[in-house]
């Protein structure tokens, strides 16, 4: 496939116009003109790039990619690195931050409240004008076992509030960095509410609210979108794909 068809391809597919985002989404750095060889990641930094390099491919998707509103513009330290590196050997990167959240086919929130079970399934958190996010249904059970359960799914033990009551049978759930969206989980009286990373506040907000609150790792729960992007260009496009895991436990 060559580049331009893929780059379009993916931006179609994950809806990137759509989005108001803190990043460019899309294509990040240009490579070889044609793609064979593709990795996805969690974020482009210097142990995935150099991955990438090992494993030699032609691309590299990302969700969290190189450049955010607010970075110093000089291409010095570690960004010269990786760039260096991207460059020197021939490899696309690719960032899709929102997009990859909120796609309900290979988004880390749909994707993952499918594989969990949940059913009767809506949008859930807005940001920038969109919901990225997802809500359901689940069969009650005590909340011990729904812990469980995600930790389970995801890997990685939780950050828990325990604030809401003894069983649980719906949750919303935002990936990575959205702990604040616990309040609009209680006002909308959903029983648990699951996200990737948390701060003081959350621990008050869930007593108070009478909510459940798990974190469950900002790069655990967004694991889930680029390894299913990975399966569905290996899948649909015919693509060599793979994903690249990363080790990260926050």
């Amino acid at each position: 496939m060559q580049l331009h068809e893929f780059f379009e391809k993916l931006d179609a597919y994950l809806n990137v116009d759509l989005f108001k985002d803190y990043c460019p989404n899309g294509l990040q750095v240009e490579g070889k003109g044609e793609i064979r060889r593709v990795a996805t990641a969690v974020s482009a930094n210097l142990q995935t790039i150099e991955a990438a390099v090992e494993k030699g491919v032609d691309a590299l998707v990302v969700h969290h990619g190189m450049f955010w509103s607010g970075d110093p513009f000089p291409v010095v330290g570690a960004k010269k690195k990786k760039l260096q590196l991207l460059l020197d050997h021939e490899i696309s990167l690719l960032g899709y931050h929102l997009p990859l959240d909120a796609h309900q086919e290979v988004g880390n929130n749909w994707k993952a409240a499918r594989d969990l079970g949940w059913s009767d399934l809506e949008p859930f958190g807005e940001f920038n004008g969109i919901k990225i996010g997802v809500k359901g249904n689940l069969p009650e059970q005590p909340i011990e076992t729904f812990v469980k359960t995600v930790e389970s799914f995801y890997g990685h033990s939780a950050a828990a509030a325990l604030g809401g009551k003894k069983t649980v049978a719906s949750a919303a759930l935002v990936s990575g960095g959205a702990y604040r969206e616990l309040a609009s989980a209680a006002k909308e009286g959903v029983d648990c509410f699951l996200t990737g990373n948390f701060d003081e506040p959350a621990w008050g907000v869930a007593y108070e609210e009478k909510i459940h609150f798990l974190a469950l790792g900002h790069s655990a729960t967004e694991k889930i979108g680029p390894r299913a992007l990975a399966e569905f260009m290996r899948q649909e496009w015919g693509l060599e794909s793979q994903f690249i895991d990363v080790e990260n436990p926050f």
